[in-house]
């Protein structure tokens, strides 16, 4: 199905827990200027939420967003430098093993298929097994759902940054 901003907006309202994944798109040269904006509307719209973001991002911009720092992980940065994985990934396993049987919006921005078993992949499991789940996929080409989302995945076939920049806010 195809979605809106509006179809976004009434996703959030009734979600319990919010899992965010934010992927190639924010990373790409022409979106450094605009991603600021962009970053700032998600903090707005999820002001409030129980929320967790991962990142395939390797930049601080994020950090820099109004999000909450403790709700962001960025675990190619560790994978980058050789390290072990940070005791955030630990909190956001235990965060996601708390959305089983909760009512969670599952988002993904911009997550292409550079890192599909960070985010995009997961993501699509997650939504799969938890029944009452529903997953918005935002991105400029491949917007396309699995077929074994059925009816609770949305598709918005447009870059996730020039999406949520756009955005109106409060």
């Amino acid at each position: 199905m195809q979605g809106t901003e509006k179809d976004l907006r009434e996703k959030l309202e009734t979600a319990e827990m919010v899992l965010v994944g934010i992927g190639e798109e924010f990373e790409a040269e022409n979106c450094q200027m605009i991603s600021p904006k962009a970053y700032a509307n998600l903090a707005q719209l999820l002001a409030g939420k129980n929320y967790f973001v991962i990142t395939t991002g390797r930049n601080d911009l994020i950090m820099q967003s109004g999000l909450k720092e403790d709700r962001i992980v960025q675990p190619l940065l560790f994978e980058e430098d050789g390290e072990q994985m940070p005791p955030m990934w630990d909190r956001y396993t235990k965060w996601l093993q708390g959305t089983l049987n909760r009512h969670v919006l599952i988002l993904e921005l911009g997550v292409g298929l550079k890192y599909p078993g960070v985010i995009r992949f997961p993501f699509e499991k997650a939504a799969y097994f938890n029944k009452k789940a529903d997953f918005i996929r935002v991105h400029g080409r491949l917007y396309q759902m699995t077929e074994e989302l059925g009816d609770k995945g949305i598709s918005i076939a447009q870059n996730a940054v020039d999406f949520l920049a756009g955005m109106k806010t409060d």
